[in-house]
């Protein structure tokens, strides 16, 4: 698996670190991304395919995160969860640990969740981040 870094330019026109953000459906592509992390000495982003919550759990997509880090210990890596539009699955992967939440829908069921996630020190994304 090849990942492209990304680069972002700041304010102030410095190049902000560079990431891989990747797409993860199962532990083999966490590994992959992980393994193209460290060969180009860049964090990694893992993110959840769209809406899933729904269909892989808060819960499983957090233990495939929490092995992929012990596998690669060496690795900066933070995963993000996509909750499609449902605040209810938006909330237990804030509960669960999440830093990172993508939440679509209803703009003020998404002002509650952002405010939850303001004083867990999380962010609410409205779409997912690429890479």
């Amino acid at each position: 698996m090849q990942v492209k870094p990304r680069q972002t330019n700041s304010l102030r026109g410095k190049r902000a670190p560079r990431r891989h953000a990747v797409v993860v459906h199962a532990l083999a592509d966490a590994r992959a991304a992980l393994a193209a992390g460290r060969a180009a000495r860049v964090p990694v982003l893992l993110v959840s395919p769209p809406g899933a919550a729904a269909y892989l759990g808060v819960g499983y997509f957090w233990a495939l995160a929490e092995a992929a880090r012990a596998e690669f210990p060496d690795v900066a890596c933070a995963a993000v969860m996509d909750c499609g539009d449902a605040p209810g699955y938006a909330l237990s992967a804030l509960r669960m640990g999440f830093k990172a939440v993508v939440l679509r829908g209803n703009a003020r069921a998404r002002a509650r969740v952002a405010a939850i996630a303001c004083e867990l020190g999380a962010q609410l994304l409205a779409r997912p981040p690429h890479g």
